[in-house]
């Protein structure tokens, strides 16, 4: 609907203006204002489409409301047509402009010149509508571009706090008697340490958006990690209560999609109970589909089926553009999904997704010391992370390497260029001040192109494992790594040299 402001301290003109818009305007509703005062405020708390404004008026005259009104954050984007006595002068004209009029109505008022002004008015505030939406729009772009390179870094600093964790961790493993319970005590900590770096992927992935490969994934863990991300950001009004089943098999899925489903599922949760609070369960159980199910699960096939129940208990109702994201999501992994809403019991979204056999790739278990290949090599380390040096340097140590370590991309340069025979293997940071891991490869490589240079990173978006062995990196590694993983890429490396 159309919404026109009138204001004139003129009661027939009001009552005259009210009717032709009425007539002339399709849809419209036209609200008055019998001084200047009152048309701001009326303009501020409900603002219209257009605003009609008699420039003589007393107390505050057309000029001064226009100018208070161009001079608002709420209302400067709103178009003002003044309304003039035919015999103005041109320097009316000119004030009125200046105080930021955008065009001018003469009175007795022209049916056909009226129709005109609106419209063209009208055409006006959807023009400038559309650029503050496209403003924000922009504005919320460059706030998720900020936010994507504050997680970036995030994810590199963690990882590099992670790697001496898992590090020392398995270091020491090797260090105390089989069944004691320091040992003991240590697989937990990889346990945990594993979980916080599978969970940092989950926040790349979900970062990323594209298209992963799909595989198969037991998505509890998905989950329970993306309903305590979703608990920060729900008031404690709303009660977030779970019931999943740990024994469920795995979907065909990629973790980002799951996720995603997830947050939009709660997202809309949120939104219905967000005044008045309540209770969001979630659960996660296993269902057979036969025959007599199939008409009421619409283009689902029979056979098991994971099957996702998100309820709350607000009433705002969840329509199809809500669950646009998840439609798309569930059509791409061959499920579906139901809605039911019902005013004294909330809503409640299940989501089917196919059960297959094959098991999902579990986490590697811990390597023993007879089964991590050694060597007896020089190896030049380079870190400007401490910890991590310190980390690496023992750990290559205790595979039987001779280690030189630097904290400076610079320093491991002059280092090499004055004994480049010295060394049979270069590992290097990637994200160093002064110069990156991947230019001091390139120097390297310059001074002796046969030297196998192993790339790690924490994160990065510049370079990846296939543009790495094109520029003649050997081995890309991303931050935290085991400790086998590492030996089997220098002994495969070296081995290869």
């Amino acid at each position: 609907m159309t919404k026109i402001l009138v204001i004139s301290n003129k009661e027939g003109d009001l009552t005259t203006i009210s009717a032709l818009l009425n007539d002339l305007v399709s849809d419209c509703l036209v609200i008055t204002a019998q001084s200047g005062l009152k048309g701001i405020e009326k303009a501020k708390t409900e603002p219209p489409s257009t605003i009609l404004l008699d420039i003589e008026m007393p107390e505050v005259d057309g000029y001064e409301v226009c100018n208070r009104l161009k001079s608002s954050e709420k209302t400067k984007h709103i178009p003002i047509i003044m309304i003039t006595e035919v015999k103005s002068d041109s320097i009316s004209r000119v004030k009125g402009l200046e105080a930021g009029a955008d065009t001018f109505l003469n009175k007795p008022f022209d049916e056909v010149e009226l129709t005109a002004q609106i419209n063209m008015a009208l055409r006006i505030d959807k023009t400038e509508k559309e650029k503050i939406l496209l403003k924000d729009t922009l504005q919320k772009a460059r706030k998720m571009e900020a936010i994507g390179t504050l997680v970036g870094g995030i994810v590199h600093e963690f990882n590099n706090i992670l790697f001496p964790i898992i590090g020392y961790a398995e270091m020491s493993m090797y260090d105390v008697p089989e069944n004691s319970k320091v040992k003991n005590n240590l697989k937990k900590i990889l346990k945990a340490a594993g979980r916080a770096k599978q969970l940092v992927q989950q926040i790349l992935d979900y970062r990323r958006q594209d298209d992963q490969e799909k595989k198969p994934l037991k998505v509890q863990y998905i989950i329970k990690e993306t309903l305590k991300l979703t608990r920060a950001s729900f008031p404690a009004t709303i009660d977030i209560r779970q019931n999943i089943d740990n024994a469920c098999g795995a979907v065909l899925a990629s973790p980002s999609e799951i996720q995603q489903l997830i947050m939009d599922l709660c997202s809309n949760a949120h939104h219905a109970m967000k005044e008045k609070g309540g209770v969001l369960d979630v659960a996660l159980s296993e269902v057979d589909i036969d025959s007599d199910d199939l008409s009421s699960k619409t283009d689902l096939k029979q056979g098991s089926y994971l099957q996702l129940t998100v309820s709350h208990t607000g009433h705002g109702e969840i329509t199809a553009i809500d669950l646009t994201g998840a439609y798309e999501i569930l059509k791409s992994c061959q499920g579906n999904i139901s809605v039911g809403s019902d005013p004294k019991n909330g809503t409640t979204v299940r989501v089917y997704l196919p059960l297959i056999d094959t098991r999902p790739d579990e986490t590697p278990a811990i390597s023993t010391e007879q089964d991590i290949p050694t060597g007896n090599e020089s190896v030049l380390l380079v870190d400007d992370e401490e910890d991590v040096v310190e980390m690496m340097h023992l750990m290559l140590e205790k595979l039987g390497y001779q280690v030189i370590s630097r904290n400076s991309s610079i320093e491991a340069l002059d280092t090499f260029r004055k004994q480049p025979k010295k060394f049979d293997l270069v590992i290097t940071d990637q994200t160093m001040p002064e110069m990156t891991g991947l230019e001091l490869a390139r120097q390297l490589i310059l001074i002796r192109p046969d030297i196998p240079v192993i790339l790690s990173t924490g994160y990065s978006e510049t370079i990846g494992e296939d543009n790495a062995e094109a520029l003649g990196i050997g081995a890309y590694v991303m931050k935290p790594v085991r400790v086998r993983e590492v030996a089997v890429i220098i002994r495969k490396l070296l081995d290869h040299k």
